[in-house]
């Protein structure tokens, strides 16, 4: 490899030149639908932003063929996957690498989006501000998330070259992720308010393909990752009491720091039928079977008489009891029937998810005898239903942040007394709306989706639900009321935000009774970050500054 590849490599945290958006044709030749363009604007540069970020925010490819269900949704048991001695190693390392490579990339845009901006005079830079911090709010999004995975990154100095030509600085040293997390932090409190009082761009709603140019959407984004962020931190480490004085200031001053917390504010990237942004939600479940398993996990705390286990007496094992179960459960999965080896009875209407705990032939009596009752073709484990509310739904919006988290995020807060006074009144009401809204949206996309099976089962009353939350909240199947919260948020992120539903394990613990057995194989057991990618450790010389720490089992600086 030459030296300019190997400079190049290095300036943009040991990325691809060309991959990284960092040079000059770079910016001049690529983005149109939307954000190819034919000149470099500002305008242009924010949906390139919003374009390398979008590939892990929406529900396609990349994600599910891979980093979901491969890689996050394992150590969430999200997805459901068979004890193996490899089974702690994804099935496909380049999805997970990938995300280094996107965020660069994205950077990169920003980089070159915001030294335009610093070009221009006071007024243009009124007129073209709001293309500047949507695009820093994405970026941050991703930014933390991807720290989330694998902790102090190349930050405050990265993908500058092309705008200093100083190859002195090119090489980028790392931040460390509680820097990084402070730095997030403090911007969007400055960020969010601004989308109140700037002018909107004359072009900014057609360039932006999240929020529509919709400046209330974008303020409430700001707060709620803000809102997200903050919890992250909260609960343990460096920057727990600045995480609770974020949460005070948010959730007690609600008109200043409004937040996504009806459906009507949920922020996504619609299906536009053609071009870049057509998308299919859960394109890549259908190349590996096991990219699409139920996870007994899930099943086991989605029915009350858990996942079908052929070896118990229950004879509602697996058996979905209106009034008692989550409704979710008939929209996320497929029920399987079998013949019961120990009754010799056939058990139809069952719901049978991976579990590695079970010994290996019942595993595999498992694997060859169930059948998939929606799709004939299917046998084995309950799958993830296609052509259903999800999977095949060309309807599912792209959701990158919606209004049930919150509510979980304020019960949390609420319970935990995190930054205000402790009040379980308060908690319960906020568990409730979250659940609530939570089963709403599910069976909204069920109701607007035009698959084969879509519409199987009537969306559940208010009466319904509302009593449903209510027994999750008084039930004592939980340790405490976090762990109802937990458990009930990582039902809500199911197979749709494992990435979230992983960080919540490492924070706080919860669910409570995830078995992980240890394993022989390269990876023990489950990871608590991710290593950084070969072209970083070969081509950045500040590797050597991390290198200590790069290993599966060191610690987000937030985690328990």
């Amino acid at each position: 490899m030459n030296m300019k590849k190997i400079t190049s490599l290095i300036a943009i945290g040991a990325l691809l030149f060309t991959a990284s958006g960092c040079s000059e044709y770079d910016f001049d030749s690529k983005y149109e639908d939307p954000s190819k363009v034919t000149q470099v604007t500002i305008s242009n540069l924010m949906a390139g932003v919003f374009q390398k970020v979008k590939d892990y925010d929406v529900y396609e490819y990349g994600r599910f063929f891979g980093f979901d269900s491969q890689f996050v949704g394992k150590y969430a048991q999200t997805f459901g996957y068979s004890k193996t001695t490899d089974m702690y190693s994804p099935g496909y390392t380049p999805a997970i690498d990938g995300q280094w490579d996107n965020l660069y990339s994205a950077l990169a845009q920003f980089r070159k989006l915001e030294s335009l901006y610093q070009a221009e005079s006071t007024a243009e830079q009124e007129q073209d501000e709001a293309f500047l911090i949507a695009a820093k709010v994405q970026l941050y999004d991703f930014f933390a998330a991807t720290v989330d995975i694998f902790g102090d990154m190349p930050f405050s100095e990265a993908c500058t070259l092309p705008l200093t030509n100083d190859v002195s600085k090119s090489y980028t040293r790392y931040d460390k992720a509680e820097d990084i997390y402070r730095t997030i932090l403090n911007e969007l409190k400055e960020i969010a308010p601004r989308f109140r009082s700037i002018p909107t761009p004359k072009n900014f709603n057609t360039q932006d393909f999240i929020n529509g140019g919709d400046m209330d959407k974008w303020e409430r984004y700001a707060n709620s990752l803000r809102l997200r962020l903050a919890m992250r931190v909260a609960t343990q480490g460096a920057l727990q009491e600045e995480g609770r004085t974020a949460i005070k200031e948010i959730l007690e001053n609600p008109s200043t720091y409004p937040l996504i917390d009806e459906q009507a504010n949920n922020v996504f990237i619609t299906n536009q039928k053609s071009g870049q942004l057509n998308f299919t939600a859960g394109s890549g479940l259908g190349d590996w079977v096991t990219n699409r398993l139920a996870s007994g996990a899930i099943i086991n705390r989605m029915l009350s008489h858990g996942n079908y286990d052929m070896t118990s007496s229950d004879p509602l094992t697996g058996v979905y009891v209106k009034g008692e179960d989550d409704p979710r459960i008939l929209l996320n999965f497929n029920p399987i029937k079998i013949t019961n080896q120990s009754t010799g009875q056939l058990d139809e209407h069952r719901y049978l998810g991976t579990d590695l705990t079970v010994k290996d032939e019942l595993t595999e009596y498992y694997k060859s005898q169930a059948q998939d009752e929606v799709n004939q073709s299917n046998i084995g484990f309950s799958q993830i239903t296609q052509n259903g509310f999800f999977w095949q739904n060309d309807k599912f919006d792209m959701l990158i942040m919606a209004s049930p988290e919150i509510h979980f995020l304020k019960a949390e807060a609420y319970q935990m007394g995190y930054g205000i006074a402790k009040n379980e009144a308060k908690a319960k009401e906020e568990f409730n709306k979250a659940v609530t809204q939570s089963i709403n949206l599910y069976y909204y996309y069920d109701s607007i989706g035009t698959g084969e099976n879509c519409h199987r089962y009537d969306a559940p009353t208010p009466e319904e639900i509302s009593a449903f939350a209510d027994a999750k909240w008084n039930s004592t199947d939980y340790v405490d009321k976090l762990d109802a919260i937990i458990t009930q948020k990582w039902l809500h992120f199911g197979f749709l935000v494992s990435r979230e539903a992983w960080s919540d394990i490492r924070r706080t613990g919860y669910p409570s009774g995830l078995v992980f057995p240890e394993v022989a194989g390269t990876i023990s057991n489950v990871p608590n970050r991710w290593r950084y990618p070969t072209t970083e450790v070969n081509y950045n010389p500040y590797y050597k500054d991390v290198m200590a720490e790069d290993t599966y089992y060191n610690k987000l600086f937030w985690a328990k």
